[in-house]
């Protein structure tokens, strides 16, 4: 697993007494409805209550935590990254969000940007 995905980042966001994450917890911190978790992890919309283990939302969830930890090394504010993942276009990636990529897919593109950030490089 990546290190990334370790304690404490994946605990916070665990459904209880299970081992995968709280599409309830993670949609709350995010300010996202279940329903709206499930559109953009293209499951149906009652996966994530009537099978919240189901491995395209849990893949979901985690690139979408794995995101918020880069951001949060980034900017060292957690209310901060969320606010710039949900809502900052990227130049680098023809103005789209990084939430937005992270539906296409691309999670390892933009945590390796938002890595060189927090580096130092120039993005």
């Amino acid at each position: 697993m990546n290190a990334i995905l370790q304690e404490p980042w994946t605990e916070r966001f665990r459904e209880a007494d299970t081992p995968y994450l709280s599409p309830g917890k993670v949609g709350e911190l995010f300010g996202l409805r279940v329903q709206e978790l499930a559109e953009r992890a293209h499951v149906h919309r009652n996966t994530p209550t009537a099978r919240p283990q189901a491995a395209q939302l849990q893949k979901y969830l985690q690139e979408m935590i794995r995101l918020l930890a880069a951001a949060t090394a980034m900017t060292g504010d957690e209310g901060r990254a969320v606010f710039l993942l949900r809502n900052q276009p990227l130049k680098a990636f023809e103005y789209k969000t990084a939430e937005a990529l992270v539906q296409e897919g691309r999670t390892d593109a933009v945590v390796a940007y938002l890595e060189s950030l927090a580096g130092g490089a120039g993005g």
